[in-house]
């Protein structure tokens, strides 16, 4: 059976190159100095013994940040003990190694009703127009991607054909629908770190999409995912898991979903996904680490 623990031998054979050609030098500086050598030789083999090492640091510490690749040299040292593949890469613990995150109310805030609210000062109203709206079949379908912006806005006007102007007003721009959650970045770069995949699973339109950029940046910093829209399927249809799963090759009962609505992580775990109904990042760090994800 293969001991995971072990360096690879690509790397010992590496390090023990290194060592040897580090010795050489204090042996070559030692015999120098017996044999008084000229004085010029002799600082130059001096100053070989510091200098080869430093550069040799350096050059590790510019590989290490320019690739994102943990190193000797890296900067966080003290995960030197973790698992790492061929290329320094760290390998992630334990029998999760992607995780799958739903972006709404998870690594966003979608604040529908504080936006509709801003927009028309009656609460009453702001609930009319969210239950003709984002509470209804249609918006799905905005996420769906299937239909233009008129024909959606038309579908939430004649579910309340009596406020119609207002909605329609209210959806003329989407900014702010959805905000920044300042611990979405670190929390990806945090699992990147330890070695899991990070990927993206939600149902979006390209309409909130380009109105919240700011919201969105942290797509950026993910190794992919699925936005509805691109594909036109929604969740939970087990189409839009399957599409996931064969784009990125994720084996099932490796990957955990994260999502705040039940039904989504039920339709997961039917296809043999982990899941966890998100609530708060520390009741759902505490779900992960008993999956055995540790960041």
């Amino acid at each position: 059976m293969t001991d995971n623990n072990k360096t690879p031998m690509a790397k010992r054979v590496i390090a023990i190159i290194g060592i040897i050609a580090l010795l050489s030098t204090y042996v070559i500086l030692f015999v120098m100095a017996i044999i008084g050598t000229p004085f010029d030789y002799f600082m130059g083999a001096v100053v070989a013994t510091v200098a080869i090492p430093i550069f040799t640091w350096i050059c590790i510490w510019a590989f290490s940040s320019i690739t994102g690749r943990h190193t000797i040299a890296s900067l966080d040292p003290l995960t030197s003990n973790k698992q790492h593949d061929l290329r320094g890469n760290v390998v992630a613990e334990g029998k999760i190694d992607t995780v799958v995150f739903d972006i709404g109310n998870v690594l966003t805030d979608f604040v529908y009703m504080d936006f509709i609210e801003k927009k028309v000062s009656d609460k009453e109203l702001a609930k009319r127009i969210a239950d003709a709206s984002v509470h209804s079949k249609e918006w799905t379908e905005y996420d769906r991607g299937v239909l233009s912006t008129e024909e959606i806005i038309d579908g939430f006007k004649k579910n309340d054909p009596e406020i119609a102007d207002v909605i329609e007003k209210t959806f003329e721009d989407l900014t702010d629908i959805v905000t920044k959650r300042d611990n979405a970045i670190p929390w990806i770069k945090a699992l990147q770190a330890a070695g899991y995949k990070v990927l993206y699973l939600s149902n979006f339109s390209w309409q909130v999409l380009e109105a919240c950029p700011d919201a969105m940046a942290f797509i950026d910093e993910t190794d992919g995912g699925i936005l509805s829209y691109r594909d036109k399927v929604v969740k939970p249809d087990h189409a839009i898991y399957n599409l996931l799963a064969e784009r990125y090759n994720l084996v099932p009962e490796k990957t955990v979903f994260i999502d705040d609505t039940k039904v989504n992580i039920d339709a997961a775990k039917k296809l043999g996904w982990n899941g966890i109904v998100y609530k708060d990042y520390a009741s759902t760090k505490k779900e992960l680490e008993a999956l055995g994800v540790i960041y």
